[in-house]
């Protein structure tokens, strides 16, 4: 509560401190002996001239207000003295000299006024700019934003004291373009070393983000901003700032192994809700293999064994043992928790196992599927696991949406196709009732959904997914005409 009042207190002392009293005693000791020399000697001359000094003295020792205090004062002395050594007789000589000394105290007073306002105002911008700094500092702290100058060709470099911080350089060190790569991760000292041949190739704007290796072992990463700018002399310099984003990094790391994780939980949710059609998936085979292996048996057991008939047998138990293998790898895969790892992929063959895993559900939905294969692969960049998830997800959610229709035949069509901006572009599209306008916007949020058992992270997660690939989902309805469920992803070319 008294930290200002105690502040202002502590200024005025320092302004008005033991030496300034005694300079300003000076100052009126030496004007009191000037009136007494004009008034009691008798010698020709403008005594009262030396009141400049004091004027003078009184710049630096008073206020403006002070200065012109004085400066009357010593008008007053002088027209004082006049009147005291010679009376009422107005000498020509020496009234002359008493004008003279009042114009010079005139003079010197408005100067020394003019004079006093200039480095008042000065000092009001030497502290406005000092001032600045101060909250500089501290948004930069703050922020964590630290700034830096690069003059070009001498490479003399400007740190200001967040930017030090960051990189961790002691104040007494005059970093160099060779300190900063020295303190930058091994693994990123290449790109740094590019962006400084940018620099010097006078490029107009440059980023970069990169780690440093601290002393003790820590890493943070950096981001880096400069522009370049010309002064009057031709040279040029960029100016830059730096940021440490090591806490929005280890943020982003963190959100995204949720995100992993929550996909990873929908994904085993989701084959828990086609556990029915996968016991059916697998079911088929072994059953098959089961029939192949007793018709084997009975081939081998008669008389003379029908060895042709045996090796179709078995050459069927193989396939559908391959089969079944198939299924539970598919299985295996989009259960398996892993790093997504993006690599250039078919999405039709992704499309085409994701419809393997729901074909029982969409015979349980009864739903009449329609699927044309492209006529060429259709390549993109991705994981090829989530995008499973996508699309099963999308898929159960067509047949969901139209498993409460009677009477009308459900139809479900997927196509894949080249969007007109060249990416891969795949559609779900089912004939239910389709989504309401005031839901429609909200269908990818978190937590929203329209099912009464719902968790309303379906299609969230498919969002996420989709934004992590570089591509945009959304969805296409006219409400009691069904609805479209798109995804776009970017064209991978394919390799020669």
């Amino acid at each position: 509560m008294n930290t200002v009042p105690a502040a202002l207190a502590a200024a005025t002392r320092a302004e008005v401190s033991p030496s300034v009293w005694l300079l300003r005693l000076g100052a009126v000791i030496l004007a009191l002996i000037i009136f007494l020399i004009d008034w009691l000697s008798s010698l020709d001359v403008a005594i009262a001239v030396l009141y400049v000094a004091v004027i003078l003295m009184s710049s630096d020792l008073f206020s403006r207000r002070g200065v012109a205090l004085v400066s009357v004062a010593c008008g007053v002395l002088t027209l004082a003295a006049f009147l005291f050594s010679h009376g009422p007789e107005w000498l020509v000589p020496p009234f002359a000299r008493c004008l003279v000394s009042l114009c010079a105290i005139a003079i010197t007073a408005f100067l020394a006024l003019k004079n006093k306002a200039a480095r008042d105002a000065l000092q009001e911008q030497v502290h406005l700019l000092h001032r600045s700094e101060a909250f500089l500092a501290g948004a930069q702290r703050l922020s964590q934003t630290g700034s830096i100058g690069l003059k070009m060709p001498s490479a003399e470099m400007y740190w200001s004291d967040e930017a030090r911080r960051i990189f961790q350089f002691d104040d007494q060190l005059q970093p160099t373009l060779e300190y900063m790569i020295g303190r930058t991760h091994p693994e990123d000292t290449d790109d740094l070393k590019s962006l400084i041949e940018q620099a010097y190739a006078r490029h107009a704007n440059m980023e970069a983000e990169f780690r440093l290796l601290m002393t003790d072992g820590s890493c943070k990463c950096v981001r880096m901003l400069a522009k370049l700018v010309h002064d009057a002399s031709g040279d040029c310099e960029y100016i830059g700032a730096l940021m440490d984003v090591t806490a929005s990094k280890t943020a982003e790391e963190a959100l995204h192994r949720s995100q992993s994780q929550l996909a990873h939980v929908t994904r085993v949710t989701t084959l828990g809700e086609m556990a029915a059609s996968i016991a059916h998936e697998v079911n088929q085979p072994l059953s098959a293999v089961t029939t192949n292996a007793e018709a084997g048996l009975r081939w081998l057991n008669r008389n003379v064994p029908d060895l042709g008939e045996v090796r179709s047998a078995i050459e069927r138990i193989k396939s559908e043992a391959h089969r079944a293998s198939e299924v539970i790898r598919r299985i295996r895969a989009l259960s398996r928790k892993t790093d997504p790892k993006h690599v250039r992929i078919d999405l039709q063959d992704v499309l085409l196992e994701s419809v393997a895993l729901v074909r029982r559900e969409v015979l349980r939905h009864r739903v009449n599927f329609d699927f044309t294969p492209a006529s060429e692969p259709m390549w993109v960049k991705g994981d090829k696991v989530q995008l499973q998830q996508v699309i099963i997800n999308l898929l159960m959610n067509a047949m969901q949406a139209m498993s409460g229709m009677h009477g009308k035949e459900r139809a479900l069509l997927v196509s894949l196709t080249t969007a007109p901006n060249g990416d891969v572009m795949l559609r779900v599209q089912d004939n239910g009732p389709g989504i309401s306008t005031q839901n429609l916007p909200s269908l990818f949020n978190p937590f929203f959904t329209t099912k009464p058992e719902g968790m309303g992270m379906g299609l969230s997660i498919c969002r996420s997914i989709i934004d992590a690939h570089g591509g945009r989902i959304w969805a296409e309805s006219e409400l009691g005409h069904g609805a479209a469920l798109n995804f776009s992803l970017p064209a991978c070319e394919q390799i020669p």
